[in-house]
């Protein structure tokens, strides 16, 4: 028998699985347990099936349940989306776009976020920050993320999408006065005469600086290993360490230069996740354009001075 389910009972059915309790779930919702446990008897009557099983006060989801919750989650989503769109194509920009971005990429993010802002002022902005890639990839796959920029994890999971839009040399990073400032190039091997500092091995920087070192058998003991980018750069600019990074980290601050490296460098590829079949807000594809036209700006101030034979940055995601 066909039938028209509303939305309502789905969205009390989806709050009921994320929490897991009659209780919480209630109470989230701002509707009496007794409406609630009425609403998932009527929708399990619909549906034939039971969707919950209720041990004591302990509440677990059942195969059927389980099942029918990606369903229910994806016609939410659709209905969410149909009207968001109907706002937006009559210019009713509202809603929130939900970003995630490591510590490199925060320059490139304020100006997105202030030009975006001022193009789109009813939508709102929820920015995530983390010093960790995988991090930020489980909040993509928990749906807690519209997107996020990111360096390429090493590894994604099936219900992660990267798509690749930009790419940057690693380069030796030092501050302006210190006495490595001068160089043109920096050889791996003269990374030996000054004292550096480096990020902790289990982060994916350092994984791909160590990956370089090691395949011009460059062995380089850092005086100083510290977890934190932020921490990392404020140490550089007292003018006594230097270190390895990507080319952005300087880019958008004066007081350091990106010194190119000799041999050739790793690079760093950057890449926009987001959950795979997930369907963006146009006001999520809005800040995007953005994205791609704050990059495209930056690739024509910044040739960097890097000469034709030097690794430089590619920021076009049509190259």
């Amino acid at each position: 028998m066909a039938f028209l389910m509303e939305l309502t009972p789905l969205r009390y059915f989806v709050k009921l699985a994320d929490v897991l309790s009659f209780t919480e779930a209630a109470r989230e919702l701002f509707i009496t347990q007794s409406t609630l446990s009425q609403s998932i008897k009527q929708l399990e009557a619909e549906l034939g099936a039971p969707l919950f099983d209720r041990v004591g006060k302990k509440v677990y989801l059942t195969d059927s349940g389980l099942d029918f919750l990606s369903h229910a989650r994806k016609a939410l989503e659709e209905v969410e989306y149909g009207v968001q769109h109907m706002q937006e194509m009559q210019h009713l920009y509202s809603g929130k776009v939900r970003i995630g971005v490591i510590y490199s990429f925060f320059s490139l993010l304020n100006l997105c976020v202030l030009k975006f802002t001022r193009a789109f002022p009813q939508a709102e902005l929820s920015i995530v920050y983390s010093h960790s890639v995988f991090e930020l990839v489980e909040l993509i796959n928990s749906n807690k993320l519209d997107f996020a920029m990111s360096y390429n994890p090493q590894e994604v999971t099936a219900l992660t999408e990267q798509t690749e839009f930009a790419r940057f040399p690693l380069c030796v990073i030092a501050h302006k006065n210190h006495p490595a400032a001068v160089r043109k190039r920096f050889s791996l091997q003269d990374l030996r005469e000054f004292p550096v500092i480096f990020l902790e091995k289990d982060l994916y920087t350092r994984k791909v600086v160590e990956r370089m070192l090691m395949k011009y058998k460059v062995k380089v003991k850092p005086q100083i290993e510290v977890n934190s980018t932020p921490l990392l750069l404020e140490m550089i600019r007292t003018g006594h360490w230097i270190s390895i990074l990507s080319q952005d980290v300087a880019l958008s601050s004066p007081d350091l230069k990106a010194i190119p490296i000799k041999e050739r460098a790793e690079h760093m590829h950057i890449s926009l996740l987001s959950l795979k079949g997930k369907r963006q807000s146009l006001l999520a594809e809005k800040f995007m354009e953005t994205l791609h036209d704050e990059l495209r700006k930056i690739k024509e101030r910044h040739v960097l001075g890097f000469g034709d034979s030097a690794e430089t940055a590619d920021m076009s995601p049509d190259d």
